[in-house]
Protein backbone atom coordinates (compact mmCIF):
# COMPACT_ATOMS: atom_id res chain seq x y z
CA UNK A 1 0.00 0.00 0.00
CA UNK A 2 1.42 3.16 -1.02
CA UNK A 3 0.97 6.29 1.22
CA UNK A 4 0.18 9.80 -0.21
CA UNK A 5 3.67 12.15 0.59
CA UNK A 6 2.31 14.91 3.40
CA UNK A 7 1.61 17.75 1.98
CA UNK A 8 1.73 21.08 4.28
CA UNK A 9 -1.52 22.48 4.64
CA UNK A 10 -1.44 26.69 2.96
CA UNK A 11 -3.24 28.10 5.13
CA UNK A 12 -3.47 30.95 2.91
CA UNK A 13 -4.91 28.92 0.15
CA UNK A 14 -7.65 27.71 1.88
CA UNK A 15 -8.69 31.14 3.59
CA UNK A 16 -8.42 32.71 -0.13
CA UNK A 17 -10.65 30.15 -1.22
CA UNK A 18 -13.03 30.40 1.56
CA UNK A 19 -13.33 33.94 0.94
CA UNK A 20 -13.73 33.63 -2.59
CA UNK A 21 -16.78 31.49 -1.58
CA UNK A 22 -18.10 33.54 0.99
CA UNK A 23 -17.87 36.63 -1.40
CA UNK A 24 -19.93 34.45 -4.09
CA UNK A 25 -22.75 34.28 -1.76
CA UNK A 26 -22.39 37.62 -0.16
CA UNK A 27 -22.62 38.58 -3.96
CA UNK A 28 -25.89 36.35 -4.54
CA UNK A 29 -27.87 38.02 -1.29
CA UNK A 30 -26.94 41.45 -3.56
CA UNK A 31 -24.69 42.46 -0.36
CA UNK A 32 -20.73 43.41 -0.09
CA UNK A 33 -18.39 40.80 2.21
CA UNK A 34 -18.46 43.10 5.21
CA UNK A 35 -22.21 43.43 5.47
CA UNK A 36 -21.99 39.23 4.70
CA UNK A 37 -19.63 38.89 7.97
CA UNK A 38 -21.85 40.88 10.11
CA UNK A 39 -25.13 39.16 9.07
CA UNK A 40 -23.54 36.13 9.62
CA UNK A 41 -22.51 36.81 12.81
CA UNK A 42 -26.07 37.96 14.02
CA UNK A 43 -27.02 34.36 12.99
CA UNK A 44 -24.44 32.55 14.91
CA UNK A 45 -24.57 34.19 17.84
CA UNK A 46 -27.63 36.11 17.92
CA UNK A 47 -28.92 39.95 18.57
CA UNK A 48 -25.90 41.94 19.31
CA UNK A 49 -25.64 45.84 20.05
CA UNK A 50 -23.91 47.73 16.89
CA UNK A 51 -21.21 48.24 19.59
CA UNK A 52 -20.77 45.05 19.98
CA UNK A 53 -21.01 44.18 16.45
CA UNK A 54 -18.19 46.26 15.39
CA UNK A 55 -15.93 45.78 18.10
CA UNK A 56 -16.26 41.58 17.08
CA UNK A 57 -15.67 43.31 13.95
CA UNK A 58 -13.03 45.25 14.54
CA UNK A 59 -14.80 48.24 13.31
CA UNK A 60 -15.50 51.42 13.89
CA UNK A 61 -19.14 52.45 15.37
CA UNK A 62 -19.29 54.54 12.42
CA UNK A 63 -18.52 52.15 9.82
CA UNK A 64 -20.40 49.60 11.74
CA UNK A 65 -23.27 51.79 11.64
CA UNK A 66 -23.17 52.04 7.62
CA UNK A 67 -23.20 48.06 7.56
CA UNK A 68 -26.37 47.99 9.67
CA UNK A 69 -28.08 50.50 7.67
CA UNK A 70 -27.26 49.03 4.20
CA UNK A 71 -28.18 45.46 5.74
CA UNK A 72 -31.25 46.59 7.24
CA UNK A 73 -31.73 48.72 3.68
CA UNK A 74 -31.27 45.08 2.24
CA UNK A 75 -34.29 43.60 4.75
CA UNK A 76 -31.58 41.07 6.17
CA UNK A 77 -31.70 43.33 9.76
CA UNK A 78 -33.82 44.88 11.91
CA UNK A 79 -33.19 47.90 14.69
CA UNK A 80 -35.15 46.87 17.56
CA UNK A 81 -34.86 49.36 20.77
CA UNK A 82 -34.58 47.63 24.58
CA UNK A 83 -37.83 47.54 26.08
CA UNK A 84 -36.26 48.49 29.44
CA UNK A 85 -33.59 51.13 27.70
CA UNK A 86 -35.32 52.54 25.09
CA UNK A 87 -31.90 54.93 24.13
CA UNK A 88 -30.37 51.23 23.80
CA UNK A 89 -30.46 49.32 20.09
CA UNK A 90 -29.96 46.01 19.12
CA UNK A 91 -29.85 44.70 15.91
CA UNK A 92 -31.80 41.67 15.26
CA UNK A 93 -31.44 39.45 12.01
CA UNK A 94 -34.75 39.48 9.73
CA UNK A 95 -36.93 36.40 10.49
CA UNK A 96 -35.96 34.09 6.90
CA UNK A 97 -32.59 35.66 6.31
CA UNK A 98 -30.99 32.96 7.36
CA UNK A 99 -32.56 30.35 5.14
CA UNK A 100 -31.30 32.74 2.44
CA UNK A 101 -27.86 32.09 3.33
CA UNK A 102 -28.59 28.43 4.31
CA UNK A 103 -29.83 27.47 0.81
CA UNK A 104 -26.62 29.65 -0.47
CA UNK A 105 -24.13 27.41 1.14
CA UNK A 106 -26.10 23.69 0.26
CA UNK A 107 -23.27 23.09 -2.94
CA UNK A 108 -20.64 23.61 -0.14
CA UNK A 109 -22.27 20.97 1.88
CA UNK A 110 -22.97 18.57 -0.55
CA UNK A 111 -19.36 18.74 -1.63
CA UNK A 112 -18.06 17.93 2.05
CA UNK A 113 -20.51 15.13 2.21
CA UNK A 114 -18.50 13.47 -0.09
CA UNK A 115 -15.30 14.91 0.89
CA UNK A 116 -15.46 13.43 5.13
CA UNK A 117 -16.50 9.80 3.74
CA UNK A 118 -13.19 9.36 2.44
CA UNK A 119 -11.36 9.47 6.00
CA UNK A 120 -11.79 7.33 8.56
CA UNK A 121 -13.77 8.27 12.29
CA UNK A 122 -10.60 8.41 13.65
CA UNK A 123 -9.60 10.91 10.95
CA UNK A 124 -12.24 12.57 11.02
CA UNK A 125 -12.10 13.56 14.63
CA UNK A 126 -8.33 14.60 13.82
CA UNK A 127 -9.40 17.04 10.95
CA UNK A 128 -12.28 18.08 13.33
CA UNK A 129 -10.27 19.06 15.88
CA UNK A 130 -7.35 20.76 13.33
CA UNK A 131 -9.82 23.04 12.03
CA UNK A 132 -11.53 23.82 15.58
CA UNK A 133 -7.71 25.00 16.33
CA UNK A 134 -6.85 26.53 13.28
CA UNK A 135 -9.97 28.91 14.14
CA UNK A 136 -8.60 29.75 17.34
CA UNK A 137 -4.93 30.71 15.59
CA UNK A 138 -6.69 32.80 13.31
CA UNK A 139 -8.59 34.22 16.27
CA UNK A 140 -5.39 35.23 18.07
CA UNK A 141 -3.51 36.07 14.60
CA UNK A 142 -6.36 38.43 14.12
CA UNK A 143 -6.87 39.99 17.65
CA UNK A 144 -2.72 40.90 17.53
CA UNK A 145 -2.86 42.82 14.29
CA UNK A 146 -6.00 44.56 14.97
CA UNK A 147 -4.18 45.32 18.61
CA UNK A 148 -1.12 46.36 17.13
CA UNK A 149 -0.46 49.86 15.53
Amino acid sequence: MSRQKYKEFDFREFTFELVRHQQAIAGKLGINLTDFKALGLLHRRGEMTPKELAETMGMSAAAMTTVVDRLEKASYVERKRHRADRRSVTVHPVEGSEHKVEFLYKSLLAASKTLLPAYRKKDRALISDFLARATEVFRAATAELLSSK
